[in-house]
């Protein structure tokens, strides 16, 4: 380095300088966060480069400029330099100089909160950059491209453009870019709910900070932190961080606005000092030029501290308020915000419709975001809705406890009890719904033993309804959609019955055709049938002193109908072949997913069964009846397979799988689950993964059942002989492949065994 150039970048003045040498200067000035001393280099800079011919340094020289006046306050005056760099450089054809102006440009926009207009100027500085084929520069251009998909809330395509980026090593980039990179992928984690990736991130860029990325990155990094800790609620960390920053009376306003906007959101969410967090905030809002992201979360934080006073009215208007504008200039997440802040003051009436209006406006990327807000609102909310509460109960498990890193979950653990223990008193008082109430917690506790998650009404009324016929010896009806769960429900009418001792035991009755189950269901004597070549109990004797599903029972023909009623009526079976009946005691279960009061009408099904089996009807309900609890069913379909059991699902994935009709219910949600989990790149399943999977995934559902059922005799023959083969290949699985001990076991010799392999017999 020459004498001169080392003498200004250490801010010497040095009256010989060339502009190259007080273009170093700047930039160490910038470095260091001097920024007034950056501005009177690069004006220094500016004025040599009018008097040198070459067009790159005046290009450059008013980039560094225009980006000195933004960090000094001056946002229109660098708003004008910008675009004068973008003249001369379009004068001079330099794609590459062009390129980097409008990427000035584009920072611009973005501290101003213009978001949308910020990445029109960012795509424009990428297709220049292309043009210059300066691999370097398109990295650059790139990084602020990802970092405005990011703010606008499409952190799955910021991601993508993030992941390009460090597809290679940030070697070839200048310390402060690389810092620039990694510190807006920090950013789009953050919002995106992704902490512990925003923790890790953050931690790498530190580490380029202390090789010399300067003084402005050590205040960017530090806030950065402070905002991310704040998120999972590790105040202390917090406030240990904030109280290292000292600023002198040179420092920017935006730079003093940001300290006073992460203070005040600890003394109102760390100490709960709401008076404090309003006077730093208007501390902040009293400051000059400051910008719409600066002054929105001072104005975000001062509402929520006159919310937390009792000032709902002056919260209501500041969220109303700051929501138009915020949308207008693009700033998805910020409007989503202002919404759900103006839901909180609003009456609990309009709670849920602002969301939802919170949502709407956010898109996909950003409502994580609303629903964080969401959540914490539950805890000021005077009178919470119960409803509300319970659905938004399994989100916040989801999203902001196992989302959060290992050392962070106790605060948001904290929250959640607070919300439950406010709802426990709602129930105690009477306020929440009956159906809750009536659900008690030995019930709860086999609906998890059983696998059965939820904790919407219409699963609860379903379970309460349930719980109340489990205490007699009557039959149970279910009735709900293919996939919906009536196994499950089943099996916890059976767990909470005084019958829980002895054994459960399931069979599809459409799966099995009439000579096979009347020999499944009552048994058969030795030689009773071809191939019988000894005897076999039935299931009804197999589920003596328990209970016996009986699913897809409207699938039995007319014969089999008239053989299952007079079992019912006598409590006695006959084996196929044998001379003597057997008492039984047992509870019959059966489902169906028709409607059998119409095949009642219609004489397909017999009344007399019909009244037998439906001595308590139960619905089962559909998925879609009960969308909020896709999370919880989700998660524990992922966590019940031992190959998708470390895998979790992202912000954006969540959204997706509540925005389907489910027609195939929860059936059809795991075998979604399953695919996308072969298909992610990691253990965390995202959008891409779940419309993959959804396009791969067989159509289900009511349509189909009956498109199924409507099938010819020859297709129907075809559909059972494939199931005969199925059951056969369990038995044989199920024996270590001997198939000798399969046909034992089945009741069939192997002569009939092999039949039903080749034939489907």
């Amino acid at each position: 380095m020459s004498r001169e150039r080392s003498r200004a970048a250490r801010g010497l003045p040095v009256p010989g300088a060339t502009c190259e040498d007080l273009l170093v200067a700047a930039q160490a000035a910038l470095d260091r966060a001097d920024f007034r001393g950056a501005r009177a280099l690069a004006e220094r800079a500016v004025a040599r480069a009018d008097r040198d011919p070459r067009d790159g340094a005046r290009a450059a020289s008013r980039r560094l400029l225009a980006t000195a006046l933004l960090l000094d306050d001056d946002a229109t005056e660098a708003e004008r330099v910008a675009a004068e760099a973008v003249r001369v450089a379009r004068t001079a054809r330099s794609y590459r100089d062009e390129a980097l102006g409008e990427l000035v440009l584009a920072d611009v926009r973005r501290a101003a909160g213009e978001y949308i207009a910020g990445l029109k100027h960012a795509a424009r500085a990428r297709t220049l950059a292309a043009r210059a084929k300066d691999p370097t520069t398109e990295r650059v251009v790139l990084a602020d491209y990802a970092l405005l998909l990011g703010r606008l809330g499409d952190h799955e395509r910021a991601r993508e453009a993030f992941e390009l980026l460090l597809a290679t090593p940030l070697d070839d980039l200048p310390p402060s870019r690389a810092f620039r990179v990694l510190y807006n992928l920090a950013g789009v984690h953050r919002a995106a709910g992704r902490f512990s990736e925003a923790f890790v991130v953050l931690g790498q860029a530190a580490d380029l900070a202390d090789g010399g990325a300067g003084g402005h990155a050590d205040w960017a990094l530090r806030h950065a932190r402070v905002q991310t800790l704040l998120d999972v609620g590790a105040f202390s960390a917090a406030d240990a961080i904030l109280g290292e920053a000292a600023f002198d009376d040179d420092a920017p306003s935006w730079q003093r606005a940001q300290h006073l906007a992460l203070e005040a959101t600890l003394a109102l969410e760390g100490s709960g000092d709401a008076r404090r967090a309003v006077a730093l905030a208007e501390q902040g809002l009293a400051l000059p030029a400051l910008l719409r992201p600066v002054r929105f979360a001072l104005e975000k934080v001062r509402a929520d501290a006159h919310l937390a006073l009792g000032g709902r009215a002056e919260a209501e208007r500041v969220g109303i308020a700051l929501m138009g504008p915020q949308a207008n200039a693009g700033i998805r997440l910020h409007a989503a915000e202002a919404l759900a802040l103006a839901a909180r003051a609003g009456p609990p009436g309009a709670w849920l419709l602002r969301w939802l209006g919170a949502l709407a406006i956010a898109g996909s990327g950003a409502a994580g975001r609303v629903e964080h807000e969401a959540c914490a609102a539950l805890v000021s909310e005077p009178d919470p809705i119960g409803s509300l509460a319970r659905a938004t109960l399994p989100v916040l498990r989801a999203r902001l406890v196992d989302r959060t890193p290992t050392e962070h979950r106790a605060p948001f653990r904290r929250l959640l009890r607070r919300i439950e223990r406010r709802l426990a008193e709602q129930r105690a008082h009477g306020a929440s719904t009956a159906a809750d109430a009536r659900v008690s917690e030995p019930v709860r506790r086999a609906m998890t033993s059983v696998g059965l998650v939820g904790e919407s009404p219409a699963l609860l009324g379903s379970v309460a309804t349930l719980a109340r016929a489990a205490r007699s010896a009557t039959s149970v009806l279910l009735l709900g959609e293919t996939g919906a769960g009536k196994e499950l429900f089943a099996r916890l009418v059976h767990q909470i019955s005084e019958r829980a001792r002895g054994p459960f035991v399931a069979i599809n009755c459409g799966a099995v055709p009439e000579p096979l189950l009347e020999a499944e269901l009552f048994g058969h004597e030795r030689g009773a049938f071809t191939g019988a070549e000894r005897a076999r109990r039935g299931l009804f004797v197999e589920a003596e002193g328990g209970t016996l599903f009986l699913d897809e029972v409207a699938e039995m023909t007319p014969q089999m109908q008239v053989k299952l009623l007079r079992v019912l009526e006598d409590r006695e079976v006959r084996a196929l072949g044998g001379g003597r009946a057997r008492k039984v005691d047992l509870r019959v279960v059966a489902a169906t997913h028709r409607a059998l009061p119409e095949l009642v009408e219609r004489g397909a099904f017999r009344q007399d069964l019909y009244y037998r089996l439906a001595a308590l009807t139960v619905p089962v309900p559909s998925l879609r009846e009960r969308m909020e609890d896709i999370p919880l069913v989700a998660r524990a379909l992922l966590a019940r397979e031992p190959g998708t059991r470390a895998y979790t699902l992202d912000v954006p994935a969540l959204t997706s799988l509540s925005e389907h009709a489910w027609p195939g219910n929860v059936r059809e949600l795991g075998n979604v689950l399953r695919a996308a989990a072969a298909l992610a790149d990691g253990l965390v399943i995202g959008r891409p993964d779940i419309t993959a999977a959804m396009a791969r995934a067989p159509a289900g559902g009511p349509r189909a059942e009956r498109e199924l059922r409507e099938t010819t005799l020859s297709a129907l023959r075809a559909r059972h002989q494939a199931e005969l083969r199925e059951l056969v290949g369990r038995a044989i699985a199920a024996a270590d492949g001997n198939k000798r001990e399969a046909a034992r076991a089945l009741g069939l010799s192997r002569q009939g065994l092999y039949r039903v392999l080749e034939r489907g017999e």
